[in-house]
Formats: C-alpha cells, sequence, structure tokens
C-alpha cells in the first residue's frame, strides 16, 4: 500500500506519514509472529526476511519518495532478472563452486536474441528456445572443464568469462553490421516480455490508493521459485545438489553420480543467465558487448547474503531472491538520501563480507555441534 509522495499536497503528506507509520507497526507485528513461527518450524531465511522488512521501513521514512509506487515497481523491474541470476548462481555454489562467467553468458544469451531477431528475422517463438539452448550448453561446458578437465571452478570459469565476452564481440551483429546497430528488436512477441500487470486497475483500489505495476519478469520469477524450490525440497534430483556439497565422497559412496550432479549444477546456472537475458533485452530491445559486466559479482553477493552456504551443501531458492531485492533496496534507498555511488560500491562490498564472515561462523558452529553430538554418542 504506497503512494506516490510526488503527487500529494502537504496535508496528504502528513496522512502518508502516518500510513507509514502504521506500516511500520505491522511489519514489526508480523516480524515477531514469523521468528515465533521460525522457532518452532526453523522456517529458513526469517531472520534476514526481518531485516529486509525493517530496513525498507527505515527507508520508507528518511529517503525521499521511496514510499512510492514507482519506486516500487523500479525494484521489481530492477532487480527480478538480478534475482533469477542469483538463483542460477546459487547451484554452483551449493556444490562447493562458483560460476565467474554467468555475467558473460548472460551477454552471449542476449547477443544471440539480438542477432536471430533484428538481422536473421527469427520469430520469437523460436528465437527464444535458442537463447536457453545456447546459455545452458555454455553452462554446462563450464561443468566440464570442471568435472572431466578438473579444474578449479574459480580458474575454470574465470577463463570462460574472459572466452564469453570474446565470443559476444565476434558474434554482435552490431558490429558486423554497424547500421543495424541502432536498430531495436521489434518483433511483437519478444517485446510482450516487457509487460505489466496494472493489479490497482484490476482490483479497483487505484480509486484510493496508487499500487505499482507488476511486471512480467517478476511473476517469471515467481514462477521460477516455485519450481526450483520444489525441486530442492521435493525430488532426490534437487537434494543431490546439497547432498554433493555436504559431502561428495559420502554422496559417492551412496550411489549418487557425483559428475553429473555438478556438471548440472553449472547447466543450471547458465540456463538462468539465459532467462535473464531473455528479461533484460526484451526490456532494453537491444544487446551491447558490455551487457552483464559485473553482474556476476552482483549474483554471487546475492547469493551469500541469502544463506547459500559458500562451504556447500546449504542453501534454498528463497535466499537469493530475497538478497537480490535486499541489494536492490539498500541501492535504491542510498541513491534516493543522495549518496554517491561510490560509497555504495563500498557499502555493498563490506555487506558483502559480513555475508561471507557470517556463513563462515555458522559453518564453525554447525561443525562444533556435530563433534559435540559425536562426543555424547562415544560417551
Amino acid at each position: 500500500m504506497l503512494l506516490r509522495s510526488s503527487q500529494l499536497s502537504v496535508g496528504n503528506q502528513a496522512q502518508t506519514k502516518k500510513i507509514a507509520a502504521a506500516m511500520a507497526a505491522v511489519f514489526v507485528f508480523l516480524s515477531s509472529k514469523v521468528l515465533t513461527m521460525a522457532r518452532l518450524r526453523q522456517l529458513p531465511n526469517i531472520e534476514l526476511l526481518a531485516f529486509f522488512l525493517l530496513l525498507y521501513v527505515f527507508f520508507c521514512f528518511y529517503a525521499p519518495y521511496f514510499n512510492t509506487a514507482s519506486n516500487l515497481e523500479n525494484l521489481l523491474v530492477g532487480y527480478s532478472f538480478i534475482a533469477i541470476l542469483a538463483i542460477g548462481q546459487s547451484f554452483p555454489i551449493m556444490v562447493r563452486g562458483i560460476d565467474l562467467s554467468i555475467g558473460s553468458i548472460l551477454a552471449l544469451g542476449g547477443m544471440v536474441l539480438f542477432d536471430l531477431s533484428v538481422i536473421y528475422e527469427v520469430p520469437g517463438y523460436f528465437a527464444v528456445p535458442l537463447v536457453l539452448l545456447v546459455t545452458l550448453s555454455a553452462g554446462a561446458f563450464n561443468g566440464v572443464l570442471v568435472v572431466w578437465f578438473r579444474l578449479q571452478p574459480f580458474v575454470a570459469t574465470l577463463a570462460t568469462l574472459a572466452a564469453y565476452r570474446g565470443v559476444v564481440y565476434a558474434i554482435s551483429g552490431r558490429q558486423l553490421f554497424p547500421d543495424m546497430a541502432t536498430q531495436p528488436i521489434t518483433d511483437p512477441w519478444m517485446t510482450g516480455w516487457d509487460s505489466y500487470l496494472d493489479i490497482g486497475g484490476l482490483t479497483g483500489l487505484d480509486q484510493y490508493i496508487e499500487l505499482p505495476w507488476l511486471p512480467l519478469s517478476f511473476f517469471l520469477l515467481v514462477g521460477l521459485f516455485i519450481v526450483i524450490q520444489t525441486l530442492l525440497s521435493k525430488s532426490q534430483f534437487g537434494m543431490n545438489f546439497k547432498i554433493v556439497g555436504g559431502n561428495p565422497e559420502a554422496a559417492r559412496l551412496a550411489g549418487i553420480n557425483v559428475k553429473m550432479t555438478l556438471l548440472s549444477a553449472y547447466a543450471l546456472s547458465g540456463l538462468c543467465a539465459g532467462i535473464a537475458a531473455i528479461i533484460l533485452v526484451t526490456r532494453l530491445t537491444t544487446a551491447t558487448e558490455a551487457l552483464g559486466n559485473g553482474m556476476e559479482l552482483t549474483a554471487i553477493a546475492a547469493a551469500v547474503i541469502g544463506g547459500i552456504s559458500l562451504q556447500g551443501g546449504i542453501g534454498n531458492a528463497f535466499g537469493p531472491i530475497l538478497g537480490a531485492f535486499l541489494l536492490g533496496t539498500i541501492l535504491l534507498g542510498l541513491t534516493l538520501l543522495g549518496i554517491s555511488q561510490f560509497v555504495q560500491q563500498i557499502i555493498t562490498g563490506f555487506i558483502l563480507i559480513g555475508a561471507i564472515g557470517y556463513d563462515k561462523l555458522l559453518s564453525e558452529l554447525r561443525i562444533r555441534k556435530i563433534r559435540e553430538m559425536q562426543n555424547r554418542s562415544r560417551a
């Protein structure tokens, strides 16, 4: 329930503050209830969710125009595809690896989509599956380097980060056909991906309050979350990622195909990069060679902040989503407060350091608890 403060009179601004105060009270109440549920049911990411809600309320009070429908819409549009990238990044991290090439794979998928649509005029319903196949194959190739060539994940994906970026330049329609450099994607099937749902108009609530228009990318994110979370919690295929990440040797002795699990982790990372590329390119209606630069670090930060353990074996689909929107909330809030971009980068870096330190602390506590249980059993 947000109001566009830029369109409010002075009298209505006081009403907005009252609404924000009411929201704060509701958030605090819900946070206490959810924390109680967490103690009873051990729900994941509850502390991070409570922190996110409190931080959101803080910016509603102190950041100009943060408490508006347009700002929430910007948050959903700008970070839904980052959340999808973070979900993809969580698979390699979950199996004790990492994918530094995910930003370059996104650029590769985006350039393939642009070339197919603008140069070769391939219909969107053919181009989109081809893009997903390309990015999935690129991710699987990372897995081949890690599994069969036995390269360290950091080294392998650092090499493919540069290699895939080079391929992007090599196949760039903007380079091969300079006259098409400014030609946008016009296929209605693809531009339709940048659609929005007017929930206020559908429900009739826009007569009383201004609600954000929900982008299609957000619904894709929700759908992907449901699929991935079900996969991780209900299927043996999904649970194998945690088992292999927790103890690869024990997983092998238990009959799990460790190599195929590792390969699948990197393939899924590439697939998620392809989905993010489609969302981003159809919104921009073009692709550039620099697309996705630095996004691998943002995806890693969102995944780690969301509770995907760098030690492997721990994680879920909700954490990376929450981590991505938490980063987005911080950056948007700081921007509206007038904080420079350089300071924002410093703050983001310290947040990541804190998340890694917290993950390390939890890992040590888990090891200590296991040792205590072993000592008790021996006694």
